[in-house]
């Protein structure tokens, strides 16, 4: 079975009134490029079952601030004010759950139980609704199964087949929801040939996993430079990190070249993550794509590697070519060609 879809594909499975699960923690692990899609399709009357609702214009939150979402089931919403602007005005009907309780819940579904018994949330709020259950002698809140129509879910690396990996935190909740949903629809960073996993790594089978997004990347650019001592901003020859996003300017304007033949206007950064520290001396490769072309929008995806470091400890002229590149820096932004300059297009 070929599980390859577009991200347009994998948008149009997904439909008003649905209940969809999304994995991730504060929008690492989220589906970004899914999620954007279903912000544009406008899919509405969501119940979303997830950690948190992340940040207003990050990942799950933009469905929330989209008022897509009718019915929330979650276990913190305080970084997002929109989704509690929205719960106070009756906007928004918010179930609020401790974490290791919807984790079990989600889990439960996925195993076939009939529920799990906690005593979290015994004495307050939590139980209000909710069967009681005692066994010998210790009393227990009967929490159900929490089931979903669809579940997206972000991951590092999957193969062919649909065997994910994931790394850090973009794990929370997301091998669990790939076992409780009716449709797995995963979103990787990275599709490697099948047999390139070793089994033991391996966090959630391929049995689960419908449908993989690949992404259509209408454009790449890479530009290397070295970091020189006029570049160096701070003691230690510490390279100042907008220097980064100065070298993403120059990626983003070669990237509209190619695409519209004109250098087109750089409108803002969506996300920017600065990973490591960068020196004077240090070789950086700058990495760039357009991944959504609108009518006169690109939206774009940024990375920074260090691929050569200086040695100080050894002598002042030391380096070393890195055997792993080091990720620096990594951005998401959006540029604007002027529909009458667009000239590969006319």
């Amino acid at each position: 079975m070929n599980k390859f879809v577009t991200v347009q594909q994998a948008a149009e499975k997904i439909h008003d009134g649905m209940t969809i699960m999304v994995g991730g923690f504060l929008g690492v692990g989220n589906p970004i490029t899914l999620i954007d899609a279903l912000v544009e399709k406008g899919v509405k009357d969501l119940t979303i079952i997830c950690n948190d609702t992340a940040y207003p214009e990050v990942g799950v939150g933009k469905l929330i601030t989209n008022h897509q979402v009718k019915n929330l089931i979650a276990t913190h919403i305080g970084t997002n004010n929109n989704t509690i602007d929205q719960m106070n005005a009756g906007e928004l009907n918010v179930t609020l759950q401790p974490q290791g309780t919807l984790a079990e819940q989600i889990r439960a579904a996925g195993a076939g139980l009939g529920g799990v018994l906690t005593q979290t949330g015994l004495g307050t709020i939590v139980e209000n609704g909710k069967e009681k259950v005692t066994v010998d002698g210790k009393e227990y809140l009967l929490e159900k199964p929490v089931h979903a129509d669809v579940a997206i879910i972000g991951a590092n690396i999957c193969d062919e087949d649909g065997n994910l990996v994931y790394k850090g935190t973009s794990q929370n909740f997301c091998p669990m929801m790939a076992t409780a949903a009716d449709m797995v629809i995963v979103e990787p960073q990275e599709i490697v040939p099948t047999g390139s996993i070793a089994p033991e790594n391996v966090k959630t089978p391929a049995l689960f996993v419908d449908y993989i997004i690949q992404k259509e990347v209408k454009v790449k650019s890479m530009l290397r430079v070295r970091m020189s001592a006029k570049d160096a901003h701070y003691g230690g020859n510490l390279v100042d990190g907008a220097h980064m996003l100065h070298l993403f300017g120059d990626v983003a304007t070669e990237l509209l070249i190619i695409q519209d033949g004109d250098e087109g206007l750089f409108c803002a950064y969506d996300m920017v993550e600065f990973k490591a520290p960068v020196y004077a001396g240090d070789y950086i490769e700058a990495y760039g794509e357009i991944t959504h072309v609108g009518n006169t929008s690109r939206k774009m995806s940024f990375e920074a590697y260090k691929v050569i470091k200086t040695r100080p400890d050894i002598n002042a002229s030391a380096a070393d070519v890195l055997e792993e590149k080091i990720l620096v820096c990594r951005a998401t932004g959006t540029c604007v060609t002027p529909k009458e300059c667009q000239r590969k297009n006319k």
